[in-house]
């Protein structure tokens, strides 16, 4: 009996290359394409949130009103046409009584502002005292209008002589921009005079001058 060997397989020698990548069509993640596309999107994201903290951040700066024209009742005075530039509205001073002053509000900016207080630049000891404190809130939209009404009382004319006047040329508009305090001064389309009175309509007054000094 006789044994008969098997014959003996060659096998190719398999290489190991530890040098080189993956070959085509090899899933191994993003390739440089990929990334610069990330980096774009991350580029752009930072480039909005940038543009936005700095859009808040000036938001109380961008924020502007028309020259507003106030209202008042006919019978409040009278417009003086050539005083001024634009002409000036003389009101008729009557003591202790009061006045209205409605205020037009035209905002001329693109983001909404709410408004919570609106006041005459007046001197001290003005001829029109402001009365009943702050005003209602309103909101104006992005170029969007309202108005507020102010009252004021005839006071202090003691301590102007029958020639004084006190001018008003601009109000003060103050509020919130997108969480933010701002304030600002807008001049009057048609300016606002109030003239003093002589002493015998003005209850307040004494005959020595000394006693009535504004400080």
């Amino acid at each position: 009996m006789s044994l008969q060997t098997a014959p003996r397989v060659e096998r190719a020698p398999v290489a190991l290359d530890l040098g080189r990548g993956p070959g085509p069509g090899t899933a191994t993640g993003a390739g440089p394409g990929a990334r610069r596309g990330r980096r774009r999107l991350l580029a752009a994201a930072l480039g909005t949130a940038a543009t936005l903290a700095v859009g808040w951040a000036l938001a109380p700066h961008l924020v502007t009103l028309d020259s507003p024209e106030v209202a008042l009742d006919p019978t409040a005075g009278l417009f003086v046409d050539g005083y001024g530039d634009t002409g000036t509205y003389a009101l008729h001073y009557r003591y202790g009584q009061e006045v209205e002053l409605t205020v037009p509000l035209s905002n001329a900016s693109a983001v909404p502002w709410r408004v919570t207080d609106v006041e005459l630049v007046e001197p001290t000891y003005p001829l029109l005292e402001p009365v009943g404190g702050t005003v209602e809130p309103v909101t104006l939209a992005p170029y969007g209008d309202g108005e507020v009404s102010l009252v004021f009382e005839y006071a202090n004319c003691r301590y102007y002589h029958e020639r004084a006047n006190n001018s008003y040329e601009q109000v003060r508009v103050s509020g919130t921009v997108l969480g933010r305090e701002t304030s600002v001064l807008v001049d009057l389309a048609v300016p606002l005079v109030v003239h003093s009175q002589v002493i015998l309509n003005c209850p307040e007054r004494t005959l020595v001058r000394g006693d009535d000094v504004r400080s």
